[in-house]
C-alpha cells in the first residue's frame, strides 16, 4: 500500500514539473500502476479488518469512497486548474495522496496469520475467475454507458443537459452502497448478483427500447442499481470460495476485469453502435446482462472453502 502511494506521490510531482509528451505518458502508466496497487491493498485491508459476515458491507463502503472521489475530483480540479495551473494541479494531487498515506500509517499489516503462504504467480487465484467472469459482463454495459449516453442523449434524443444523467447515475450508486450496503451479506454474493443483473438487463433495455428523456432516466436509475451491487457482490462471491493467504490475489485478480470490462465494453458496443445506432447497443447490453443472470444463477449458495483446516 505504502509502495503504491510513494509511487504516486513521486510521479504527480514529475508531471508537475511540466515534462514533454513522452515522459508524460510513461510517467502516467507508472502512476497508474502504483494506483493500482494502492486500490487493491486498500480493499484488501478493508477485507482483512472486517468481520466475515460484513465483507460486503466493507466493499461497498470503500468503493462508494471511490465514486465520491470521482465526483469531486473532476469538480475541484477545474475549480484549481483556472488559468492553465496545470502544475498547481498535480501537486494539490500529490498533497492528497500524502493526507491519505498518513491515514493509512497507522493499520500496520493487516494480513491474518495462515499456516499457508500466499498463491505466486502472475495469473489470478481460480476462485477469481468465474466472479471476475460475471464482473466483466456487469460492467460491459458500463463502458457503453459512460461512453455514449451523453451523445445518445443530446443527439438522438435532444436532452439539453446529459450531464444530468452522470449526476443521477452517481447519486443512485452512492445511496444504493450506502444504505443498501449489508445486502451483499444479507443475500450472499450470488442472490445479490442475480438482482443485480436483473436491473442491469431491465435498465439497459429500457434506455434502448423507452426512446425518451423519461426512458433515458428512469433506465439510468434502475442500471444504477444493477451497477451499485456488481463489484461488492462479485468480491464477496470471490472470497466466499477463497483461503485467507489468497485474499490479496482474489481482489486484485476480480479487480483487473473492471478495467478489461470498461474498455472492452466502449470498444464492441461502439461497433454495435456504428451499425444499429446507441438505441441498439444498450440492447445489445441488455442482453450480455441477461448472459450474465445465466452464468450465476444455477449456481447454488458458495461455502467458504477452509484450506487452514487442510480442505483440498
Amino acid at each position: 500500500m505504502l509502495g503504491g502511494t510513494a509511487v504516486m506521490i513521486g510521479c504527480y510531482l514529475l508531471l508537475a514539473l511540466g515534462p514533454s509528451l513522452p515522459f508524460v505518458v510513461l510517467i502516467r502508466l507508472v502512476a497508474g500502476a502504483g494506483e493500482a496497487a494502492f486500490a487493491i491493498a486498500i480493499l484488501t485491508a478493508a477485507a482483512d479488518l472486517a468481520p466475515a459476515e460484513r465483507r460486503g458491507e466493507a466493499m461497498s463502503l470503500v468503493t462508494t469512497a471511490s465514486y465520491l472521489g470521482l465526483t469531486v475530483g473532476p469538480v475541484a480540479a477545474d475549480f484549481i486548474l483556472g488559468d492553465d495551473r496545470f502544475a498547481l494541479n498535480w501537486v494539490v494531487a500529490a498533497s492528497l495522496v500524502v493526507l491519505g498515506t498518513v491515514a493509512v500509517i497507522p493499520l500496520g499489516e493487516t494480513r491474518p496469520a495462515s499456516a499457508h503462504e500466499a498463491p505466486g504467480g502472475w495469473l489470478p487465484p481460480r476462485t477469481a475467475l468465474l466472479p471476475g467472469l460475471l464482473v466483466l459482463l456487469a460492467l460491459l454495459g458500463f463502458g457503453g454507458f459512460v461512453a455514449f449516453s451523453a451523445l445518445y442523449a443530446r443527439d438522438d434524443l435532444g436532452f439539453d443537459r446529459p450531464g444530468l444523467i452522470f449526476a443521477l447515475f452517481g447519486s443512485v450508486v452512492v445511496l444504493v452502497r450506502t444504505f443498501g450496503r449489508k445486502l451483499p451479506d444479507r443475500l450472499g454474493g450470488r442472490r445479490t448478483l442475480v438482482l443485480c443483473f436483473v436491473n442491469l438487463a431491465i435498465g439497459l433495455a429500457t434506455i434502448g427500447v423507452w426512446q425518451s428523456g423519461a426512458g433515458l432516466i428512469v433506465g439510468t436509475a434502475i442500471f444504477a442499481v444493477g451497477q451499485a451491487l456488481s463489484y461488492p457482490a462479485a468480491v464477496l462471491l470471490a472470497m466466499e470460495t477463497s483461503s485467507d493467504a489468497e485474499r490479496s490475489a482474489v481482489v486484485g485478480g476480480v479487480t483487473a476485469f473492471v478495467d478489461v470490462a470498461l474498455s472492452l465494453g466502449a470498444f464492441t458496443l461502439g461497433a454495435v453502435a456504428a451499425v444499429t445506432g446507441y438505441a441498439g447497443a444498450f440492447l445489445v447490453a441488455s442482453i450480455v446482462a441477461l448472459g450474465g443472470l445465466l452464468v450465476v444463477a444455477p449456481r447454488r449458495r458458495s461455502e467458504r472453502i477452509a484450506l487452514e483446516e487442510g480442505t483440498p
